[in-house]
């Protein structure tokens, strides 16, 4: 591990960021993620690697839960519905701090420069990575 790199280089907990402000405001966070994996995935850190790719795997799944949930809702009753109401509120009420308890845990780890393993989607980068 190269010290130099990893000290100077704030990809991690930027890709953590991104991947909590996403949960609150969707979708201009997750295309700032894919920005910062487009740019800065090459040049980071073997951490800063694995932070931004776990963050962009759980805010590409969070974001489509979202966009799913609204989408049903559009093609169904509409906004002004019982079903929005309760829909959206499951989203919030449950989605929503399960990947924000997640990205809170992986914010710290990556300022501490430690490398953090999402449940579930945790194992999917290396599984990822072993098959190239």
């Amino acid at each position: 591990m190269n010290f130099d790199k990893s000290l100077n280089d704030h990809t991690a907990a930027f890709s953590e960021a991104f991947f909590i402000a996403n949960l609150l405001f969707v979708g201009v966070f997750y295309l700032a993620l894919w920005c910062l994996y487009l740019i800065r995935y090459q040049h980071t850190s073997l951490i800063g690697q694995h932070h931004l790719k776990q963050s962009l795997i759980a805010s590409s799944i969070s974001t489509a839960i979202f966009i799913a949930i609204n989408s049903f809702i559009v093609l169904t009753s509409g906004y002004a519905s019982l079903t929005a109401l309760f829909s959206l509120e499951l989203y919030y009420m449950l989605v929503v701090p399960i990947f924000l308890v997640m990205g809170i845990i992986g914010f710290t780890k990556a300022i501490k420069g430690i490398t953090f393993n999402y449940p579930i989607i945790g194992g999917l980068p290396k599984s990822s990575s072993q098959s190239t």
